[in-house]
């Protein structure tokens, strides 16, 4: 079985996206905990995640807009 610490970029990335896509909150405690990331690197991880899937951060909660909210 691999650490977090074997994983690469995709892997961790997936891992991420697949949390999101369940609608379970992320926190980048969270995120650093599922990717063996540093805050920093979880933190630019799910900002570019933001440029091109509908996610966002609230109260320090990383989320899936509402599907109404998304224009495709």
């Amino acid at each position: 079985m691999s650490t977090e610490e074997d994983y690469t970029v995709t892997e961790r990335v997936g891992k991420v996206v697949w949390w999101l896509a369940r609608g379970d909150g992320l926190t980048l405690a969270n995120a650093c905990d599922l990717t063996g990331l540093t805050e920093s690197g979880a933190k630019k991880m799910l900002y570019a995640l933001s440029r091109v899937l509908p996610i966002y951060a609230d109260d320090g909660v990383w989320q899936v807009c509402a599907l109404e909210e998304t224009a495709i």
